[in-house]
């Protein structure tokens, strides 16, 4: 692929591969990229390379393949995931039928545990709190 001097307009010519990585301190950005130089004006532009662009390109896709897929509901445990079997207890799953919003209103609310009453040592009012004595 023919690539242009982003500074004159030129064709640039590719030189190498390269490997550039941020110097901050505990930092694991990198970057490889292809060095390209205008011949005209000696301008250096940095391009991704070909093989990445294609890599990122299908880890889009497949992604979007894998969002596409069914959800499953466990009946154990009640893990929702996209496979047949759950991987949590080894279950099999159920498929979930319409859309997540639909799925929480249907859902009831789960009940509040009932709190305990406090036992008071000193013969306070249960109504007050601990600090009232």
């Amino acid at each position: 692929m023919i690539k242009k001097c982003s500074a004159c307009g030129g064709t640039a010519i590719y030189v190498r591969d390269v490997h550039l990585k941020n110097d901050l301190p505990f930092s694991f950005d990198y970057f490889d990229g292809s060095l390209y130089r205008c011949p005209a004006c000696g301008h250096f532009d940095f391009y991704e390379r070909e093989e990445d662009r294609q890599a990122r390109i299908r880890a889009r896709e497949s992604r979007e393949r894998y969002e596409g897929l069914p959800d499953y509901r466990c009946p154990a445990c009640g893990q929702v995931g996209k496979s047949e079997r759950c991987i949590y207890c080894g279950m099999s799953c159920i498929p979930v039928k319409g859309s997540d919003d639909r799925k929480a209103e249907e859902a009831p609310e789960p009940a509040a545990p009932e709190r305990k009453k406090k036992r008071r040592w000193f013969g306070g009012d249960d109504d007050k709190p601990d600090w009232e004595g």
